[in-house]
């Protein structure tokens, strides 16, 4: 793999880390964005593993040239998540890298959390990477404002912040139903999350609060560390003492099960683009509900993971490409004012 950073040291520790189990092995080094792209160019790596912040060319345009000429897994190794500057981290998502990691959390963690940072490594070189170019959102369908009892649940990891990012883009402002929003993030980045999905939404965006009354149109982004589920009350319960489920904490199928439990057949299901089988079995309890349920399909998905393991449980009820999931929803939330009429 290929690791990109203009500090000397930080590569020297991030290699020693990478390469302590002696499986994977570190190909090359570059200091900032224009030597990424020429040594991914060169050497092929099956991981470019690249800082945002760099001198002579930063890591977003990096990211686009990398993925416009040779399509490579990209790792993001972002700063402190508590820095604003750390927002632009998904907007190289949006560019076509795959996930991001804090370099503090990596560098300073325990041997078991740099041992996980090795597992993630050795899973996103494995996946196999496309160019899409990125489209501009078409206008939102009008929906007639009637308020209803249902919800919109929708679940993502891998890739996922980008695909997210277009449903909302794509959903009316006035949407009769609340969205939930769990994203399997590295801690400290919902925060970022939530501000960068705002600026593309029609639809407001705030992050989850315990107790919350659910409001149509608006959209609940899950925060970090913390199961969010949803209540026959209509309130958001956020639960960060629980164990995570599947190794997942926001967990998606938790959040899934709520809405199936509390709305039932006004309930609607979204699983799109991840590793694992998150949201799966949430998924299997909306449709048993009479909810609706919708995943993303495999051409349009960087990691069919989870859409695959909804599929497979017979959970997908809609099957659609990245750029029809937003219609899909205004179709459900359709079928819903109609049933709760």
């Amino acid at each position: 793999m290929l690791v990109v950073d203009d500090s000397p040291l930080t590569i020297e520790a991030v290699v020693a880390i990478l390469e302590a189990d002696g499986d994977i092995q570190v190909v090359g080094v570059a200091k900032n964005g224009l030597e990424a792209v020429a040594e991914t160019q060169r050497i092929r790596p099956d991981l470019v593993a690249m800082d945002i912040q760099m001198p002579v060319m930063n890591g977003l345009e990096a990211v686009e040239r990398i993925m416009a000429s040779v399509p490579t897994p990209i790792l993001l190794l972002t700063g402190d998540p508590s820095r604003q500057g750390e927002r632009g981290s998904f907007e190289a998502l949006s560019r076509g890298a795959l996930d991001l990691v804090a370099k503090p959390a990596v560098m300073a963690g325990s041997g078991e959390q740099q041992a996980r940072f090795r597992d993630h490594v050795r899973l996103l070189a494995k996946v196999s990477v496309v160019y899409r170019r990125r489209k501009r959102a078409s206008g939102p369908p009008p929906m007639r404002p009637v308020r209803s009892g249902g919800c919109v649940g929708i679940v993502g990891s891998t890739g996922g912040p980008p695909v997210i990012a277009e449903i909302l883009a794509g959903l009316p402002a006035d949407l009769p139903l609340p969205v939930v929003v769990v994203q399997h993030l590295a801690p400290g980045f919902a925060a970022h999350l939530t501000s960068w999905l705002a600026d593309s939404s029609p639809l407001p965006v705030k992050q989850a609060q315990h107790r919350a009354m659910l409001q149509p149109g608006v959209v609940y982004v899950a925060p970090d560390g913390a199961h969010v589920t949803v209540d026959r009350r209509r309130r958001l319960l956020l639960d960060g003492e629980s164990p995570p489920d599947r190794g997942h904490r926001p967990s998606g199928t938790r959040l899934l099960r709520s809405l199936a439990q509390a709305f039932a057949e006004l309930a609607v299901g979204v699983v799109v683009t991840g590793m694992g089988k998150d949201g799966a079995d949430g998924m299997v309890a909306i449709r048993r509900a009479g909810g609706m349920t919708i995943t993303q399909d495999e051409a349009t998905s960087v990691v069919y993971g989870m859409p695959r393991a909804a599929r497979e449980l017979g959970a997908a009820e809609w099957v659609r490409p990245r750029d029809q999931l937003a219609h899909a929803i205004c179709r459900a939330a359709e079928r819903i004012v109609l049933r709760a009429g």
